[in-house]
């Protein structure tokens, strides 16, 4: 239970040090007063959203500090989070600034803020105002039925959870390996049509160099043909013999050295040189000579070349940046193609394990259900005694036609779907609660849920705030009695406009604002006897007058009378 409460700039509360009284308390006060500021800071302190508006203008930081007293048969639970109970106690604090920066502490330790809603969630339960809407979700209504049957049912959701895990996984690595089955074959035939093509053009390595320079010769015949030939004749002179050419002229050059030979040097070096530049020149004649006869002018081939030059374009842009690259990319394809081709063998496996683990999870998902139907049966029995103050009332689980094994609708929480049913006047058949409750019954039969809902005990504190908007009358006191119930099992804090609800409380808070040195500031103070009476008075006409008064004490003495 909260023990303590110290509260520091906080919104309009400059400092305040509550002790908190057990049992079943109520804090009360005018509209505007401060009283929701008590539960943002307490929310504030196990975890809430930490919004900087909450600091007190003018101030750099604000400060939440509770302390809770332990039952010792949650201190494992705590000691599991790394969190020592200190003489049966833990003290949880959080310190908000200006600047954006905010501390966390467990008994004095700094902490992280996912430490302080671990520990948060295990000692406080806040229900607001408009938690009553909750169910006014079907889809909470298996999260009621879960959080009821507890630790009964870890074992079937853990198995249900870890089979569904597992099932994913399967299913995930089918459709990244092979696609379905429309994805496979489509790709099976891209390669194929891909690998068909390059594999036409029979492509050989170095093969776009040696096109592109024979398309530069082709291109350039006329002009390579006479300068050849003009070289030619440079070389052998002119056809008729008239003109010596190059060759000629240093092979006489030779032979006009050949009687000094015999001086030796350097005349037979020279004769030796001049020859064998001869043999040279005449060599280099006859690749002119092959030059012009491969220079023939010849349209057909040229347009050969260019059509090949373009289908290898074509495949580069396609496939890569060279030929080389074009014939990776369809060895990489081929292999690609193989191994779709060949994982028949892979995939069908897969398929049997996607089918195992199916029908596997089908049937925890069927032993999950049977368990929530148990649990249901005694929520559902526990529920109808709550609700006894309503003598026609009915109420019950209704569960959706379990699927058929292999539908879809499976998840890691079962296939359960789950409505509650309510009827509050006789004749009436049982309808889905979203659809037939009122707010004051929605509001009881939330009460309900909390006060048979398990781990109360363990849990020390429940949190009301104005859950008792929009009812009043007899359905005030019959949510006032509830709450004085409850409140056997664990600490309940309230917050109320109801002077009904109030006055069965073991203790009373008056919340006030009033304005100190130019400032509006929110005090707190526990009420005697006759301050109560007043307080209620006031809730109950808006005045302290004889009538209201008088009531007032009628409802204290009501409460003392069930006691």
């Amino acid at each position: 239970m909260l023990s303590a409460l110290y509260i520091s700039h906080i919104a309009l509360i400059e400092r305040l040090e509550l002790p908190v009284s057990g049992g079943f308390v109520v804090l009360t006060g005018e509209t505007g007063a401060g009283k929701s500021i008590l539960i943002d800071s307490v929310d504030l302190l196990i975890g809430g959203r930490a919004d900087r508006e909450l600091i007190q203008s003018g101030q750099e930081k604000a400060l939440c500090e509770g302390v809770f007293e332990l039952p010792e048969a949650v201190w494992p639970a705590f000691e599991a989070l790394g969190i020592e109970p200190e003489e049966g106690r833990v003290i949880l604090s959080r310190e908000l600034s200006a600047s954006g920066k905010n501390l966390c502490r467990v008994n004095g330790r700094l902490a992280a803020l996912s430490l302080l809603k671990s520990a948060g969630a295990l000692l406080v339960d806040i229900h607001g105002q408009h938690g009553n809407q909750e169910l006014l979700d079907p889809e909470k209504h298996l999260e009621f039925l879960d959080a009821f049957a507890g630790n009964g049912l870890a074992p079937f959701l853990e198995e249900t959870s870890a089979l569904y895990a597992k099932y994913r996984a399967v299913c995930a690595q089918l459709k990244e390996d092979f696609g379905n089955e429309g994805e496979r074959e489509r790709r099976m035939d891209t390669l194929r049509f891909q690998l068909e093509e390059i594999d036409a053009a029979a492509l050989a390595a170095g093969e776009e160099e040696r096109l592109a320079a024979e398309r530069r010769v082709l291109a350039n015949s006329q002009e390579i043909k006479e300068a050849v030939m003009e070289s030619c004749a440079c070389l052998y002179g002119d056809e008729e013999g008239e003109v010596s050419g190059a060759v000629s002229l240093v092979e006489e050059a030779a032979e006009r050295l050949a009687p000094l030979e015999r001086l030796g040097a350097p005349f037979d070096g020279l004769k030796k040189r001049l020859t064998e530049t001869a043999y040279a020149l005449d060599d280099a004649g006859m690749e002119l000579r092959a030059l012009r006869d491969s220079a023939a002018d010849d349209p057909y081939r040229l347009e050969e070349v260019e059509a090949r030059l373009d289908l290898l374009y074509r495949l580069k842009k396609k496939y890569g940046g060279s030929v080389e690259e074009v014939l990776a990319y369809a060895e990489k394809a081929r292999e690609e193609l193989d191994r779709i081709a060949g994982s028949e063998e892979r995939r069908q496996h897969a398929l049997e394990e996607q089918q195992r683990l199916q029908g596997e999870l089908y049937r925890a998902c069927a032993k999950l259900s049977e368990a929530r139907r148990k649990a249901a049966a005694v929520l559902q029995e526990a529920l109808v005694k709550e609700l006894a103050e309503l003598p026609s009332a009915q109420f019950a689980f209704a569960f959706e036609q379990p699927p058929e094994e292999g539908a879809a609708r499976m998840s890691a929480k079962g296939f359960d779907r789950v409505q509650m049913l309510f009827s509050a006047n006789r004749g009436e058949s049982l309808r889905p609660l979203s659809k037939v409750a009122s707010g004051g019954e929605l509001s009881r039969v939330m009460l309900a849920i909390k006060s048979v809902e398990t781990g109360m005990e363990e849990k020390g504190c429940l949190i009301f705030d104005e859950i008792d908007a929009g009812i009043g009358g007899r359905t005030s006191a019959v949510v006032g009695r509830k709450m004085k119930k409850l409140s056997e099992k664990c600490q309940v804090l309230c917050v109320t406009h109801s002077a009904q609800i109030a006055a069965m409380a073991d203790a009373h808070y008056l919340i006030s604002k009033s304005e100190q040195e130019g400032r509006t500031v929110t005090s707190v103070r526990k009420l005697g006897e006759e301050e109560r009476v007043e307080e209620l008075a006031r809730m109950i006409g808006g005045t302290n007058g004889s009538a209201a008064m008088l009531h007032a004490r009628e409802l204290l003495a009501a409460r003392e009378e069930l006691h």
